[in-house]
């Protein structure tokens, strides 16, 4: 006697095979969400968006290069339009970061710097003044956070964070001289509503 499989066994069993190779298979599409599979702890899940939100301040900062070599008004337009755009993006990475670590005075400090770069002075400092509640010695808060008030003319402020740089970070001081040597030659040109005694 001869023994026969039912025909519909054949394609369950392709099915079957099919259906593991998709779950294990490697490229787009491979990790869907809902997907079962172990979700990344929060401190990974954190590192990462700081991680993207640093490539794209670098990303942005290319742009920026790009916008001040000059290659004509339009060129210009264009890149700056690019790099804030990328800022933006860096800033939803950073916030991502901030909300799963609130202790990341790192993550803090480069809101602050998206933030800036955007124009949105008081959010800067804001997200400076958490960064360095958590560290209050950390450099590169401590000078974004100088760049910021002399963008909001509050040059008496800045020159606190100069003297605390001097002590900390020399180099990170010379930085934030240089750029308030630049905004006071700028306002020697035009006042721009600071303080005439202060320049």
């Amino acid at each position: 006697m001869k023994i026969t499989q039912p025909r519909i066994v054949l394609p369950l069993a392709v099915a079957a095979l099919l259906q593991v190779a998709t779950v294990h298979a490697d490229g787009p599409g491979a990790y869907r969400s809902g997907s079962a599979g172990p979700q990344q702890p929060p401190a990974v899940q954190a590192q990462n968006a700081y991680d993207a939100g640093v490539a794209f301040l670098e990303q942005a900062a290319r742009h920026e290069q790009l916008a001040e070599a000059g290659e004509g008004k339009r060129a210009s337009d264009k890149a700056r339009a690019a790099a804030a755009k990328a800022y933006k993006k860096a800033l939803a990475q950073f916030e991502i970061a901030r909300r799963i670590d609130p202790a990341s005075y790192e993550a803090h400090t480069y809101a602050g710097f998206a933030n800036r770069k955007l124009g949105r002075y008081d959010r800067s400092l804001d997200a400076y003044a958490a960064a360095l509640r958590l560290k209050p010695d950390y450099g590169p808060a401590v000078e974004y956070q100088g760049e910021a008030f002399l963008a909001l003319d509050r040059l008496q402020d800045a020159k606190l964070n100069y003297l605390r740089l001097y002590a900390l970070a020399p180099p990170l001081a010379d930085k934030l001289l240089a750029a308030m040597q630049k905004w006071l030659e700028t306002r020697k040109v035009d006042a721009q509503g600071a303080d005439p005694a202060e320049i």
